[in-house]
Order: structure tokens, then C-alpha cells, then sequence
């Protein structure tokens, strides 16, 4: 491929009826809001979005959809909301069809466009009561086994816990002679001309004022 350079990525678009909750679908199919959440979504405007929607009676049901890198945006949705929302949880993880496409940078070479199955998540939320027979389900108030099991999808506390302990280690970093080297002392009988002849050790080997900001 060193002919080639990465272009755009096309995901596949899904229907309502590629969602995979046969089983606890609200009736119409119409009657619930889907929120696509991708990488670069901002999460406190679908947030509102979707709490207006509920507040108003609009909708009595939302579905959180994402891929790739909307993947941990999506749980942070669902989990915001659940805070402010009595709502029965059902959650699902499925595939989705994504086509990279790799341009040519040579002249004879044709385009390649190569398939990909990527995981997905969907959140399924609803003001509604939800059979106790649906798999998954988790009703207001509950925590879920979802995210426990062979370590590939940890439990979002694992998650926030690792968050804190990456954001502790980056402060620490940042602070003012942290990992940093202290400057070495010249021995005595070992200095430098300029300074036998009178020169101040000072001027001479005194770090700038940025190095040690």
C-alpha cells in the first residue's frame, strides 16, 4: 500500500429495522428518537436534545447509536441521561459495514475500496415499563453486569477510574521540574577558562529563565 494514501470512510447507513431490538421495540417502530452519536458529537447539545424531547412527551423513548470512535460517547449519553430520567436500559452491541477508500498516487493504479465490519453500540432507553423477560434488562435505579465479563468491555467506573489515574499521571508531568533532570555542578579544579580568568560561574552556567519555568 505504499502506493496508495488513505481517503474517506464511508459507513454504512442503518434503518430502524437494523437495530438489534426486535424484542423490546417500541410499537410503532416510528415513535422513539434515535441519536447518532459519532466521534466528534458534542455531548451536552444531544443531551439537551434529547431531555427536551422527553420532557415535552415527543418521544417516550431513545435509542443511543455509535461506532468507532462515538463508541465511549454513546455510554456517556446514556449515562447522563439516566440521571435525570426514570428509564428502563437495554443494551445491545452489533456491526456495522464501513468502506475504506485508499487512492492511488501513481498513474496506472486503480482505486481500492476495502470492506470492514466494525462493533457498534446501541442504548436503548424508554419511560416506558419493559417486559422482564427482554435479555439485558435494567430497570431504574440498577446497575448493569453489561460491561463486566472478559476484560474486551470494561464497566464504565473501570473506565472514569482509568480516565482519572491517565489525568493524574499528565498533571503531574506538567508540573514545574517534574521528571526533569537536575543541572550538574562543576567540580572545583574543573572550571572552565572564562572562569579562571575572573569570569563569574553565573554567566557562565546559569540555565535560561524558560528552562525552568
Amino acid at each position: 500500500m505504499m502506493h496508495y494514501r488513505k481517503a474517506e470512510n464511508v459507513e454504512k447507513e442503518l434503518s430502524k429495522s437494523d437495530l438489534p431490538f426486535e424484542d423490546c421495540m417500541p410499537n410503532p417502530q416510528k415513535d422513539f428518537l434515535w441519536m447518532h452519536v459519532k466521534g466528534g458529537t458534542k455531548v451536552s447539545n444531544v443531551i439537551e436534545f434529547a431531555q427536551a424531547a422527553l420532557n415535552k412527551g415527543e418521544h417516550r423513548c431513545v435509542v443511543w447509536s455509535g461506532s468507532g470512535g462515538g463508541v465511549v460517547k454513546t455510554i456517556s449519553c446514556a449515562e447522563v441521561l439516566k440521571r435525570s430520567h426514570p428509564v428502563y436500559q437495554v443494551t445491545r452491541m452489533a456491526y456495522t459495514s464501513v468502506e475504506e477508500h485508499w487512492k492511488p498516487q501513481m498513474d496506472g493504479l486503480e482505486e481500492i475500496i476495502v470492506n470492514r465490519q466494525i462493533p457498534a453500540l446501541h442504548i436503548l432507553m424508554s419511560l416506558d415499563e419493559l417486559p422482564d423477560s427482554i435479555e439485558g434488562l435494567q430497570k431504574p435505579n440498577t446497575s448493569t453486569d453489561f460491561w463486566e465479563g472478559d476484560g474486551a468491555h470494561p464497566r464504565p467506573q473501570h473506565r472514569q477510574q482509568q480516565q482519572q489515574q491517565q489525568q493524574q499521571h499528565h498533571q503531574q508531568q506538567q508540573q514545574p521540574g517534574a521528571g526533569a533532570r537536575p543541572n550538574k555542578r562543576h567540580r572545583s579544579g574543573r572550571n572552565k577558562p572564562g572562569q579562571q580568568h575572573g569570569k563569574p560561574a553565573a554567566e557562565e552556567n546559569q540555565p535560561s529563565s524558560q528552562s525552568q519555568g
